[in-house]
């Protein structure tokens, strides 16, 4: 099949799509999240391929770090100045504890372009550097798959979706696209009190995370996490100048017997705030409602380092995440 034609039949799918529909609240990238995501992390494009906090985070899962290195590379996409978003999404850990390292290897994953500027240009750039194999249908419409890899059990295809998003990831995970994708209203209704025009952000669904890998994490994992707690959003906007303040946001969703049992560690966390070294001047933001609890604050640098070292308790990464091996 020829670029043109190939062209032709991508964007015939896309425009087939409604663009009417009603749109939910809360951030694209969150409301987009995959039937059976675990916990995701979204990023400015331009930031994401800069700051070296999201290389790490990307670097715990090397698949997707190279799938992510290689399409820009083909593609020749350049995601400095950017408009749009990159946003790793984690399904099925596949944890195996006397593995420290395989398990977050061989975890399910898909990555996520979405909101860039120019997407007919970048339709055309996938379709010249990556040929079209099959279909897969999503929603109502069978769209085209691109071949990004194939390597030994992993096939590695990339699609356009009805929104414009672009969607990586092996056959496996892709299906996920094929299936309901409608989040729980708690979800949604956490990614609603984030930022979402936050350089960095994320979301953790814990009981789909209890609910996969529950055997496989550690007890102390499970008791930290009070049961109902439904969904997890945070942001961070980072200081405009050096020595500036960065903008932190948590949200938490569940049951109301769920939001009773983790306000103490939310109060906790905003105590700890107002004690710390540098405390900001405007005390940090409380927001409380019977089945959704929330954190607004000004931090600076090492404040920043310790607030995300306690989100990280009741499980957004660090808890699943193994410890690197050291040489």
């Amino acid at each position: 099949m020829t670029t043109a034609s190939t062209t032709l039949l991508s964007a015939a799918f896309l425009l087939l799509a409604g663009c009417g529909s009603k749109r939910s609240k809360g951030p694209d990238w969150a409301i987009s999240a995959p039937s059976g995501t675990v916990m995701a992390v979204s990023s400015q494009a331009g930031w994401a391929v800069q700051q070296r906090e999201f290389q790490s985070l990307l670097g715990r899962f090397p698949m997707a770090a190279q799938m992510l290195d290689l399409f820009l590379k083909r593609a020749r996409i350049n995601p400095e100045g950017e408009t749009g978003r990159i946003s790793l999404y984690v399904m099925d850990l596949q944890l195996n504890p006397s593995l420290p390292r395989a398990g977050i290897e061989s975890s399910s994953f898909l990555l996520q372009l979405g909101g860039f500027r120019d997407p007919k240009n970048l339709l055309l750039a996938v379709t010249e550097a990556f040929p079209m194999e099959g279909t897969l249908q999503v929603g109502k419409h069978e769209l085209p798959l691109y071949v990004l890899l194939d390597f030994n059990q992993f096939h590695m295809r990339l699609l356009f979706d009805e929104q414009d998003r672009i969607w990586i990831g092996d056959l496996s995970a892709l299906a996920a696209l094929g299936k309901t994708r409608t989040l729980s209203a708690p979800t949604l209704r956490a990614a609603e009190w984030i930022d979402g025009r936050a350089p960095v952000q994320g979301l953790l669904l814990p009981e789909n995370l209890l609910q996969q890998a529950s055997e496989k994490l550690s007890q102390g994992f499970a008791k930290e996490l009070p049961k109902g707690i439904q969904a997890m959003a945070w942001s961070v906007t980072p200081g405009s100048a050096k020595d500036a303040p960065h903008s932190f946001e948590l949200a938490v969703t569940g049951s109301p017997e769920g939001i009773q049992k983790i306000a103490p560690w939310i109060q906790r966390l905003v105590a700890l705030i107002s004690n710390m070294p540098g405390a900001p001047s405007h005390p940090a933001d409380l927001l409380e409602e019977k089945t959704r609890i929330g954190l607004r604050a000004q931090l600076n640098a090492s404040q920043l380092e310790a607030v995300m070292a306690r989100v990280s308790q009741p499980g957004l990464f660090k808890a699943i995440l193994p410890t690197e091996r050291k040489p």
